[in-house]
Order: structure tokens, then sequence, then C-alpha cells
């Protein structure tokens, strides 16, 4: 049984690069028992030979592998970012189509995001497009339908809820104007050649999907975007997948939680370097009543001491709400009677980074590093909050530490 489990997780890992190892083993199991029992088999081995010659339950183990865990404006900076280099770039756009790729878009939430970002900041429907790519078929006629429950819905402000759906019973249906210009396929993006025929985009969302895939298609696919972005193009990836960019074509924007990279054009200079932090300052934000106005810090973190589980997630959910004052209350409190571990130094810089105090955030994540060393998240915030402030070389120090962390731990594997 286990011969031919791991023969299954290997075909995975093989046909789209899925590390079967990033999710639970109850995850895989479920997933397993699921196609079995549909196919009425409880012999693996036998599972095992009909999903290694049909495509179609292959594709069907994967959608019961990968459950898409989603929400309209998930995070806040992205969209936040986004707007202002949408509102920095109209005039480059009066004659251009501007292209935006979201893959994967799993249930859609994202890319109707995104084109409710676009309309915010002031394009009209012919100024853009946006393709959205999943491999998943079941998910995508889920988001090509449009409508959804409360629980795509986590934000405090729903305004834009307001103006952008129309109630369907108890649910709630996107209206044409943000559909109309989206276009969503199924496509695997570690088939060869596949998103080398997609053309160049202005903007590629690709985010918590690499951390799902082994190495070779990690760099693989970074890769691939890099050839689909168009010069000084933007990459929007996850905030626990941004140290697989250090030390790569792309350039990271200095803006806090966007975790967002510019593809490095020839000859890049600190100039252009130091422009893009000034572009993407605090002071450029929208208030926390906009739309776009979501905050989400996730760190995930390595913590030397184990903190108390439901304290750390329900601090981290306060944060996700954008109950900044809150979740930093709740985390100095603990951490003065509790833990003062580098997970929680981490996480109290993250939030003082968020309400725009750079300095209490530099502070509190030097002790996470000072803590834990090999803290490699921490690292990553500390390069980007130093090439804010324009200290480039410390940023790059703090870059290569984490790359090496990461290259020694891959090394280990």
């Amino acid at each position: 049984m286990q011969v031919a489990k791991q023969k299954i997780a290997d075909l995975l890992e093989k046909t789209i690069g899925l590390n079967v190892t990033s999710f639970s083993n109850a995850t895989f199991q479920r997933a397993l028992g699921t196609r079995m029992k549909a196919l009425g088999t409880d012999d693996f081995t036998a599972y095992f030979g009909q999903v290694s010659v049909s495509p179609e339950e292959l594709r069907m183990l994967v959608e019961e592998v990968v459950v898409p865990e989603t929400w309209f404006f998930r995070d806040q900076e992205p969209f936040v970012f986004l707007a202002d280099f949408i509102s920095k770039s109209k005039k480059k756009l009066a004659n251009v189509n501007f292209r935006i790729l979201s893959l994967p878009c799993s249930t859609g939430e994202e890319p109707y995001s995104i084109a409710m970002t676009l309309m915010q900041a002031g394009l009209e429907p012919s100024d853009y497009s946006i393709d959205a790519v999943d491999v998943s078929e079941q998910v995508l006629a889920f988001a090509r339908e449009g409508v959804y429950k409360n629980n795509s819905f986590r934000t405090n402000d729903l305004t834009f809820r307001e103006k952008y759906f129309y109630k369907v019973g108890d649910e709630f249906a996107i209206k044409k104007k943000v559909r109309e210009n989206i276009r969503f396929f199924q496509g695997n993006m570690l088939q060869p050649g596949f998103l080398e025929n997609l053309g160049r985009y202005d903007v590629v969302f690709c985010r918590n999907v690499l951390i799902y895939f082994n190495q070779d298609a990690q760099k693989h696919t970074i890769e691939s975007i890099f050839n689909l972005l168009r010069p000084d193009g933007l990459l929007f990836t996850g905030h626990s997948e941004a140290n697989l960019f250090i030390e790569t074509r792309f350039h990271p924007v200095s803006h806090s939680m966007a975790f967002s990279f510019y593809k490095k054009s020839v000859g890049q200079s600190k100039s252009v370097r130091q422009e893009s932090s000034k572009s993407s300052t605090q002071a450029n934000r929208p208030s926390m009543s906009s739309p776009l106005s979501y905050r989400q810090p996730k760190p995930s973190l390595v913590c030397p001491q184990k903190p108390k589980k439901d304290e750390y997630e329900f601090v981290q959910q306060l944060a996700d709400e954008g109950k900044l004052e809150e979740a930093a209350g709740r985390c100095e409190k603990y951490m003065r009677l509790n833990d003062h571990s580098a997970k929680w130094y981490c996480l109290l810089g993250i939030i003082r980074d968020s309400q725009g105090n750079q300095e209490d955030a530099m502070e509190l994540l030097r002790k996470a590093v000072y803590l834990a060393p090999d803290n490699v998240e921490s690292l990553i915030q500390l390069s980007l909050l130093t090439e804010r402030a324009g200290d480039f070389k410390r940023a790059l120090n703090y870059k290569r530490r984490a790359k090496k962390l990461q290259q020694e731990g891959n090394n280990s594997d």
C-alpha cells in the first residue's frame, strides 16, 4: 500500500510539480479515498494503475488534492500597490492594452479583485484585459459563474461588494462590468510551452502556489514568469514565497507587505531602485477607509520556542482583519508574560511596519534574527525595510544570508 501511495505521489510531482509533502498527510489521504471510492476500489495498487494511464482520472485527483482557499482582496498591499502602479502609469497606458495574468486563479476571487482594483484606479474596460488560468476545470466553472457565499468576503470593509455585486438569494453575483474583460481558461503551468504561448503581460499574480512545488518546478515557473513579463513588468507573489526570488533577475518593490517584484531591465541602476522605493512609501497608500484597504500579514516563521498556538493564530487573525492596534497590544502582552521567541518578534515587527512605524519594525525584526539567525522570513523583511530606507548594501547582505539559508535547507532535504 505504501509503495503504491508513494508512486501516486511521485506521479503528481512529475506531472504538475506538486510536492505532496507540502500538504498534510490527511489531505492526501482524503483525496485518494474520495477518488478510490468514486471508482469503487480500495486497492491502492489498482488505483495507481488507473491514474497512471488516465489523464482524466489524474485531473480529478489533482482537483481533490488542491483545495482552493481564497477570498476577495486576500491580503491588502498587493492591491494597494497595484492601484498606485496604475495611477502612475496611466499616461503610458493611453494607447496600450494593459494585460494582467492571474496564475492560478482558483475560484476567481483574485482576478475579480484585480478587475475591481483597476476600475477603482480609473481604467475603462477597454484599457485592460485579464487572463485567469487554473489547472482545475472544477474551480474554473465556479469562477466563470461568479456567484459567491459569505465565506468569500472576509474583510471588514465590504463597500466593494455593495458596488460590484448584486444579491441572488443568500449569495452574491459579480456584475457584468467586472467580469467582461476576464478570460478564464484551463492550463498546466508546467506543461512544456504552455506559458510561452500566452504572450507578454504587464503584471503577473502568482501567489501561494510555488510553496507546493518541488525545487525544479519552482525554478521552471520563476524562469517562465520572467519571460512572460514585459520589461519593468510586475510580479506579485505570496509572503512565504518571496525568498525564492532573492538574487534572481527580479528586483523587490519597496512597498511593505506587497511581496512584489519588478522584472529587472538591463543596466538597471541604483537611481531606478531609489525611485521605486520613493514611489511606494506609506504616504502613497490609500486610507484605511478605502475599498482597497485590507491588511493581512500572515508570516510563517521558524520559532525556537513553541508559542501557544491558539493565541498566536488569534493575533494573526486580528492583523488579517486590519485590527492592527489590538493585534499589536495582544502581541506585546503575550510576549511580556509568556514568550520572547523570534516568531513573536517577527510578527510584531510586521504589524508595526503595516502601521507605518518602520523604525520599530526594524528593531523588532533585528531581535528576531538575533534570537534565531536562521529565521529566513525575518531576514527577507529586513532586506525590504532597509532597501526602502535606501541602505542597499545592508539590504543585499540580508538577502544573501536568507538565500544561503534557503540553499542549505534545500541541500539538507
